[in-house]
């Protein structure tokens, strides 16, 4: 089933992301399980292109190609709730880290424009950015961001060598956090008539324990054990990355800012509209060079 990817995301629970966007994929659940059918878009839009240097579209050749000059600007959007592996709802990580390394690869090309607008994403999906950033990545990248908040801030600060707010209107930054979320169907297996046993041999104590607890109300292992460790990795990164920032209240713990802020808090390097994001990227690209 091509949407086990998706859903087992989903039910696994563990996110960089807003809080609200994992609530309202339960209802999807819901109608996939019961076999609704769902009208997904079956021709989404290419999540690579290219421009010239100066922003304008490729020239075509007779046979309708586009060509490719030298100093061309490739634009790579990663919109929306990301997961690891793409399925019929979201594009994964792994087709846009593969698009990243296309534009990386094409002699051509001399700089990426990754348009990142979204509140995050699974938390699995973040090693595969930080695997291009180290070991792929070698030219330069401009963060074009509108909303960049948890996993989608996480990868641009992993993953750009300039991030820029797209508008000083509602482009946001920030959310530098974990959450986890899982559905407690026990009560509604019970009352269905499902009775479910659990069984562990004592050389697995401690298996599915946190869980187990968190089942009962007490979260302390979970939060010891999953998410504080994440959470830390997170700040670190975003520390390590972004020299400059200032550790003001919030800023590290997930409170989310708008562009404006987010600048003077070091957060991101500059505001501007797609035109200077070109102008960025081919003035690096020289730099680069």
């Amino acid at each position: 089933m091509k949407g086990s990817t998706l859903l087992s995301t989903i039910l696994k629970g563990e996110w960089l992301i807003d809080c609200h966007n994992v609530h309202s994929y339960y209802s999807l659940v819901d109608k996939i399980i019961a076999g609704e059918k769902i009208n997904f878009n079956p021709e989404p839009k290419s999540i690579l292109n290219i421009v010239s240097e100066n922003g304008a579209p490729l020239r075509r050749n007779d046979e309708g190609k586009a060509v490719v000059t030298p100093g061309s600007i490739a634009i790579v959007s990663m919109r929306g709730e990301v997961i690891k592996n793409g399925d019929y709802c979201v594009y994964g990580a792994d087709e846009i880290v593969e698009a990243l390394t296309i534009a990386d690869k094409n002699p051509n090309i001399a700089a990426t424009i990754f348009d990142i607008d979204g509140p995050g994403g699974a938390v699995n999906a973040i090693g595969l950015f930080q695997e291009f950033a180290r070991d792929v990545k070698t030219k330069p990248i401009i963060g074009y961001c509108d909303s960049a908040l948890s996993l989608h801030y996480w990868t641009a600060v992993e993953v750009a060598d300039h991030i820029m707010a797209a508008n000083n209107v509602s482009a946001r930054f920030g959310s530098v956090g974990v959450v986890l979320t899982f559905a407690d169907n026990l009560e509604a297996m019970k009352t269905a008539g499902y009775k479910v046993h659990e069984i562990y041999p004592e050389e697995s104590a401690h298996k599915n324990q946190a869980f187990a607890l968190a089942r009962k109300g007490d979260y302390a292992a979970i939060k010891e054990e999953f998410l504080s460790p994440l959470a830390k990795n997170f700040q670190a990164r975003v520390k390590a990355n972004r020299p400059h920032l200032k550790e003001e209240e919030g800023v590290l713990t997930g409170k989310t800012f708008f562009a404006d802020k987010a600048l003077e808090l070091g957060m991101i390097d500059s505001i501007g509209g797609m035109k200077k994001a070109i102008q960025m990227a081919t003035i690096m690209s020289t730099i680069n060079n």
